[in-house]
């Protein structure tokens, strides 16, 4: 077998006590542990929120769970959307900004590291990413 992967709402029941379910989640990873247990890189982002946008909390509190993250060489692409997502959710909780999908944080922040992006939603993704630069193929074409 290999490693398991562990869903966010597992990981949030175990943080935040749920009382319905934090005991089945806390097992469940106490008993999957020595097989292995691994987050995908969006829900490490996802967690960002859970850890008021704190790396270095939430690589501690996942280490000590057991739970590893393979970035897959995009650990940069991730902290950046760890960011932008915290800082989302910051603005929501305020209502300041409507509901985003955090796949737009995540091409975004990909977008980021490599130098443009090209989308019809410049708007979407500048409210996220304020110095991307992007090719809207709508407004720039002639």
């Amino acid at each position: 077998m290999n490693k398991w992967v562990v869903d966010t709402c597992v990981i949030i029941d175990v943080l935040s006590g749920d009382g319905e379910f934090a005991t089945q989640s806390a097992d469940a990873i106490d008993a999957k542990r020595a097989d292995g247990l691994e987050i995908a890189p969006i829900t490490y982002v996802e967690l960002a929120p859970s850890f008021l946008g704190d790396v270095a909390k939430q690589d501690m509190v996942l280490s000590g769970l057991g739970i590893t993250c393979d970035f897959a060489g995009n650990r940069d692409a991730v902290l950046s959307a760890h960011k932008a997502w915290y800082e989302h959710i910051q603005r929501k909780r305020i209502g300041v900004t409507a509901k985003r999908p955090i796949a737009d944080v995540l091409i975004g922040a990909y977008a980021m590291l490599k130098g443009g992006l090209i989308t019809r939603n410049e708007a979407d993704f500048k409210a996220l990413y304020p110095n991307l630069t992007i090719f809207n193929p709508v407004s720039s074409a002639s």
